[in-house]
């Protein structure tokens, strides 16, 4: 049973891939947090607002959702691994389950009353980080996926610095390939901001997509 349920659930389409980071990059823009140390959910869910009026996604075969509840389908009965915090759901008609693609999103930089903090291992080696991913709660029938940081001081280089050498750091973690393990994404030609790392993991090659936003 488990063998047959693998083979019916189609992949995310690639293709709709840049239409979806395309997209996020230009609703992002207007995102702007309501306070120094206000919860990614918040943020999440504006964000899903402004991408439903989204012309490109409007004309696409894809439907956004937030907080899904994402399930084991590899198995004929279903366990619950987590809730996906933006799916991108791809329509094929009256096949089903249709696919869909999941980016997860965390704070950077974040200035707390304590004092302030990068957030980066949050973002690269936390449980509900880039480790979604590569321990397959999120991964599972996918080939690929995306990472949103909300930088909270608006340093969006240094951000993605410090991500790209937390990755090197754990890169044996994460499973990365050979280096670059971390650098400017080919997936959006002549678009700046979205970054990528590949990872060889038990479903085979799995690129992570990474996206940061100034809030």
């Amino acid at each position: 049973m488990t063998d047959q349920a693998a083979e019916w659930i189609p992949l995310f389409p690639e293709e709709e891939v840049p239409f979806i980071l395309a997209s996020v990059l230009r609703s992002g823009a207007r995102l702007k947090k309501l306070r120094n140390t206000e919860l990614e959910n918040d943020l999440s869910d504006r964000l899903r607002d402004l991408l439903d009026r989204e012309p490109t996604l409007r004309d696409r075969p894809v439907e956004i959702f937030r907080e899904v509840p994402l399930y084991d389908r590899r198995r004929s009965r279903q366990r619950q691994v987590g809730r996906s915090d933006l799916m991108f759901l791809y329509s094929t008609g009256v096949s089903k389950p249709w696919p869909y693609f999941v980016i997860e999103t965390k704070r950077l930089h974040v200035a707390f009353p304590s004092g302030w903090q990068s957030l980066v291992s949050e973002y690269v080696t936390g449980h509900q980080g880039m480790m979604c991913f590569i321990e397959g709660r999120y991964s599972s029938g996918l080939a690929s996926g995306g990472m949103l940081g909300y930088v909270f001081d608006g340093a969006v280089e240094k951000a993605r610095l410090a991500v790209s050498a937390s990755i090197e750091a754990n890169h044996t973690r994460l499973r990365c390939g050979p280096a670059p393990r971390f650098g400017p994404s080919s997936l959006l030609t002549g678009r700046t901001g979205v970054s990528e790392s590949r990872h060889s993991l038990s479903v085979g090659v799995f690129n992570i997509y990474h996206l940061f936003l100034p809030v």
